[in-house]
């Protein structure tokens, strides 16, 4: 089920991160869609807006909301390869951002499967790009 929320999250004042992999600011389109091995016959993908990328996971902006625990599959390109990674996931949050129109909800997923080439690039592009998000960006 989805929630409505500000961006980022609060506990006691302190903001509580759970995340294990280093993660790097990422502003690039991706396709995102309920995966083929949901048992799903409508497996269409959607545009997407990242908002940051680890080897673990990412988070998106999607214009529609999308259930904890769905199965989704994402196609995406990282900014200088021309190559088209597919990724497999689970939605692990989503949540309605307020004042936004048209409606957009921050969508977190956890990647389940990806080929080796592709973690690597990930990998790549993390260590490439983590800085930023270091520096207060």
């Amino acid at each position: 089920m989805t929630s409505d929320t500000q961006q980022g999250s609060s506990s006691g004042g302190r903001t509580t991160e759970r995340r294990r992999a280093p993660r790097a600011p990422a502003d690039f389109s991706i396709h995102i869609g309920q995966s083929p091995k949901a048992g799903v016959t409508d497996t269409a993908k959607a545009p997407a807006r990242l908002r940051d990328l680890s080897i673990s996971g990412l988070c998106c902006y999607h214009p529609e909301p999308l259930n904890e625990m769905t199965l989704v599959h994402m196609s995406l390109s990282l900014p200088g390869d021309e190559r088209s990674h597919e990724v497999d996931g689970a939605v692990v949050r989503c949540a309605k951002l307020r004042g936004q129109n048209p409606p957009t909800y921050e969508v977190a997923v956890y990647f389940t499967e990806m080929a080796p080439e592709t973690r690597a690039a990930l990998g790549a592009f993390v260590v490439a790009n983590a800085a930023a998000l270091d520096q207060g960006d």
